[in-house]
């Protein structure tokens, strides 16, 4: 499986491609889900899924349709060589301290639906580790944005 590229991509799906450059690389998505993140009339993002990878992206609206985020949840890919999906919060803390990922800030984000549910973000590196039930189910990174808030 791929590894993570912090700030760049996937393997060989990089932030700013088109939904057609992704699909020419990975295929067809299983699923495709459009939703709107306000009430403004172009912000819009769609989200496609391949399941078998356990990978979504995601492309918004507001930057052109080109790709923005990518949530992975595979135990196969690696950030920095470093195989994180299933760990504790604890180990995950001891695996990234030495990447030099910067600070990070622990949310409970616990519901009715998803009790015992926390996130991890490392906003220096955009770079989320979502967890239930205190092991890390989900990896979401995007490009580094500067301090324009421009990706570098």
């Amino acid at each position: 499986m791929d590894n993570i590229l912090i700030g760049e991509g996937m393997g060989n799906i990089r932030f700013g491609m088109t939904r057609d450059e992704v699909k020419k690389i990975w295929g067809q998505p299983d699923e495709i889900d459009t939703y709107s993140s306000s009430d403004m009339k172009d912000d819009n993002t769609e989200a496609y899924h391949y399941d078998e990878m356990e990978v979504s992206v995601s492309f918004d609206q507001l930057d052109g349709w080109h790709l923005s985020s990518i949530a992975v949840s595979s135990p196969e890919v690696r950030l920095e060589g470093l195989q994180l999906i299933g760990t504790s919060s604890e180990e995950l803390l001891q695996k990234v301290a030495k990447l030099d990922l910067g600070e990070y800030e622990r949310e409970d984000v616990s519901s009715v639906e998803t009790p015992n549910h926390e996130l991890i973000s490392f906003y220096d590196a955009d770079l989320n580790f979502w967890l239930e039930n205190d092991q890390v189910t989900e990896i979401q990174f995007g490009p580094i944005a500067d301090d324009e808030g421009y990706a570098e």
